[in-house]
């Protein structure tokens, strides 16, 4: 480790406050200090040069050490760093980017309201929703729905929204007017299991539509859904699921909002998730795969059924929402180039090619006695560790037996992350080479053997040794 990799260290240990970690831990271990990164590969402090399984955070998708991009920011840097969004001020790439987005989105879906992230990309579009409503006469419809295991941001209403309880506790009261629905979790359907999606109530939206009659569609604002659920395991819906949600939501006049804050821009294969089915929402929220990572944005794309019925009633006061770098420059620049990169390099056919060979080397890993299922979708791919493959049981969370593994692939050659309830992540660059999954898969292998904490399994790790 080089003396500043040293100091860095050190100083984080002080004074840096991490999300998502331990405090006590981390100030006793210290970070995993990442210095240097290109195409699919980064270098930690300690010299390893290991391989992003995770994409920075799903983000990262065009690749490590792009010119372009950086090139891109200094130019706009240069030319004009910042102009604000309000009260009708704009740039030429916030307005460009805008246009951009609405020709690669479903059709009607023509206004974008940009964001710094994810979290305010939610909270802006659940906003919206009630907005929309309220200037239409009917402000009792306040509910928004999301499905269990959702993770919708960590910002007081999309905490709210967010359905994985470990995320929502220690911080009192959260925002009210949020329900959840159950997710289409075929491996641990709420109805039972073994699931059948042909006549499952959750797989068919029909659970959707029982909330809904609960509720009552006169209450409820929206239903927010990820087309594949990422943070709560890489949960990948059945086909025809986001078709029949959708439907159902439309049907019972209820806003549809797509979360694709992982999903845009390419993940799954297709620059939508919800693509896949020709699904057209009230609204789709973005970030993370706008930029690669590169520099922080996200947004809302508003179908005209929505804007425009608010652009002609929300007169006075006029739309009181705003964040103060919503349509940064910078960040629009460099949003601007990163989607010419996705699209003349043809990321988004090389995220579903490569994501084929991934799933083809992961199903490998079902042999492995700790292995319940493995999930993708394009570039995402979560294995799911259980303590009782017949039973399905899992670990007791106070084991962290993905997290051990996680340390372990580390080891190996490979940066993953653990996902709640012991589920592995692998969502690399769509610049990832069939080699380097090949290396990524080998590490996750050698890894989850090595830290098994079934007695069978240790045995025969230590007895190849």
């Amino acid at each position: 480790m080089t003396s500043q990799a040293a100091h860095a260290s050190a100083s984080d240990r002080v004074h840096l406050i991490h999300p998502l970690t331990r405090p006590r831990a981390h100030r006793d271990t210290g970070p995993v200090l990442v210095v240097e990164g290109r195409g699919a590969e980064v270098t930690l402090g300690t010299g390893e040069q290991v391989i992003d399984g995770t994409a920075g955070l799903w983000c990262v998708n065009v690749g490590h050490g792009r010119r372009e991009l950086a090139e891109a920011a200094a130019k706009q840097m240069g030319r004009l760093a910042f102009t604000p969004s309000f009260g009708g001020f704009s740039s030429i790439p916030a307005a460009e980017l805008a246009e951009r987005i609405a020709s690669m989105t479903p059709p009607g879906l023509n206004s974008v309201y940009f964001t710094s992230g994810g979290s305010e990309a939610n909270e802006s579009a659940f906003k919206l929703a009630r907005y929309f409503w309220t200037m239409s006469g009917r402000p009792e419809k306040t509910v928004v729905l999301s499905h269990q295991r959702a993770y919708h941001g960590l910002s007081h209403a999309a905490t709210a929204a967010t359905r994985l309880s470990p995320y929502r506790v220690g911080f009192g009261p959260l925002a009210e007017g949020f329900a959840e629905v159950p997710a289409p979790y075929a491996y641990r359907c709420e109805v039972g299991v073994p699931c059948d999606p042909a006549t499952c109530p959750v797989m068919s939206g029909k659970a959707l539509e029982e909330a809904i009659a609960t509720i009552g569609a006169d209450r409820i604002a929206a239903f927010i859904a990820e087309p594949v659920l990422g943070t709560g395991g890489v949960i990948v819906p059945p086909d025809g699921y986001l078709r029949a949600v959708s439907d159902i939501c439309h049907r019972a006049g209820i806003l549809f909002i797509a979360d694709e804050v992982i999903t845009g821009f390419g993940r799954t294969g297709r620059m939508f998730g919800v693509d896949r089915e020709d699904v057209c929402p009230d609204m789709i929220t973005f970030a993370k795969g706008v930029t690669s990572g590169y520099i922080p944005l996200g947004g809302v794309v508003v179908h005209d059924r929505v804007w425009l019925p608010i652009v002609e009633l929300a007169t006075d006061p006029p739309f009181m929402h705003g964040f103060t770098y919503s349509g940064h420059p910078v960040s629009c620049a460099v949003a601007l180039r990163n989607l010419d990169i996705v699209e003349q390099e043809g990321l988004v056919g090389a995220a579903h090619e490569r994501g084929a060979h991934l799933a083809q080397r992961l199903a490998e890993l079902r042999e492995l006695p700790e292995v319940g299922e493995v999930r993708h979708r394009g570039l995402m791919a979560s294995v799911e560790l259980v303590a009782d493959r017949s039973s399905r049981a899992r670990y007791p969370s106070v084991a962290g037996r993905a997290a051990s593994a996680v340390i372990a692939a580390r080891s190996h050659g490979l940066l993953t992350r653990a996902l709640l309830d012991d589920n592995l992540l692998l969502a690399p660059p769509f610049v990832i080479s069939d080699e380097q999954i090949d290396r990524a898969v080998d590490a996750l292998t050698l890894a989850i053997r090595e830290t098994s904490l079934l007695p069978s399994t240790l045995g025969a790790s230590r007895a190849a040794d």
